[in-house]
């Protein structure tokens, strides 16, 4: 199978960025580049994350969609994986799936991430020599795609979890899903955490100082980052962790990844593609599915083995 990943820029400054040959119309294309012989390409939308939640979602949907077929038509893409914010715009990658033009299967990458997640609270937990059960964590986003399997896993893994999202509804539905002391609450009450996890959708950042308690650990999944690097150096006590990055020793080209360095969504993509696995994963996310990407992830050695902060890696005990 050949895969194609679909994402978006974060900001204006970002598309200065690219190589002119990468350039297709309204989308970046790289180079076609080999993983253990499954090939593919690395591509995105033109768009900011400010017009991807600004524009209408219809217009939005239309430059997606066009990019698929281009992928599919002309250079002969097998399985598409949706990046960022163009995974929530299409409802999860629902909304492709639906569309007849488009022959191939479709993957959001959230899988993995959501596994990579819940291992990178695991050890930054770990690193500051702290337990869970004694700990108090916060979920924002946390009926969304990713938030929801991260909610699923660690609610019962802490002492107290409080649940953040915007809309009362899907809160309780969410909590039908959920074992573990937890409550739920459309305010940001993430001050009350030792842990936060965000993964929303998000256009800019959304925590700041004030958001935070003294010495909390802040697992940063969504893209653009819900926690600035300016808030980063104006608290050096919070500890902010890159989510959803894995260990990957081939080179992108993609510009502001760390060497070494692949989210976990593309990866994820890229190992549906090497194993031949011919399925649509959109939608919620299937634990047992989330399980086989993490042994994926062994299997091909692409798994978190260092935590990182805006690609500069986090040591020990402060």
């Amino acid at each position: 199978m050949k895969f194609a990943t679909i994402g978006h820029f974060l900001d204006e400054n970002l598309v200065k960025q690219f190589p002119e040959s990468w350039i297709h119309g309204n989308l970046i294309i790289s180079p076609e580049f080999d993983v253990y012989g499954t090939k593919g390409y690395i591509t995105g939308l033109t768009l900011t994350a400010q017009e991807m939640m600004g524009f209408p979602r219809e217009t939005v949907r239309s430059h997606i969609l066009n990019a698929i077929l281009l992928l599919q038509n002309d250079f002969d893409v097998d399985i598409i994986q949706l990046g960022a914010l163009t995974t929530s715009v299409t409802d999860g990658g629902v909304w492709v799936a639906k569309q007849k033009e488009y022959k191939g299967f479709v993957n959001h990458g959230d899988s993995y991430t959501a596994a990579v997640t819940c291992q990178a609270v695991t050890k930054a937990l770990d690193l500051f020599e702290k337990k869970s059960s004694d700990q108090v964590i916060a979920i924002v986003g946390a009926y969304g795609v990713i938030g929801e399997a991260v909610t699923k896993i660690l609610v019962s893994q802490f002492k107290h979890s409080i649940l953040i999202g915007r809309r009362t509804d899907k809160l309780q539905q969410l909590k039908k899903n959920v074992d573990g002391d937890f409550e739920t609450t459309v305010e940001l009450r993430t001050k009350e955490a030792d842990v936060v996890v965000t993964a929303t959708s998000h256009p800019d950042a959304l925590l700041q100082s004030e958001h935070l308690r003294k010495n909390a650990i802040v697992v940063d999944v969504s893209q653009p980052p819900n926690l600035s690097l300016q808030v980063c150096k104006a608290r050096p006590d919070v500890c902010r962790v890159d989510g959803g990055l894995v260990d990957f020793p081939f080179v992108t080209g993609i510009p502001g990844m760390a060497p070494g360095k692949n989210f976990s969504c593309i990866i994820e993509v890229i190992m549906q593609a090497m194993e031949d696995e011919r399925e649509n994963h959109v939608g919620s996310i299937d634990l047992a599915y989330l399980r086989k990407t993490e042994k994926w992830g062994k299997k091909y050695g692409f798994t978190l083995n260092e935590l990182t902060n805006f690609g500069k890696k986090i040591e020990g005990v402060r």
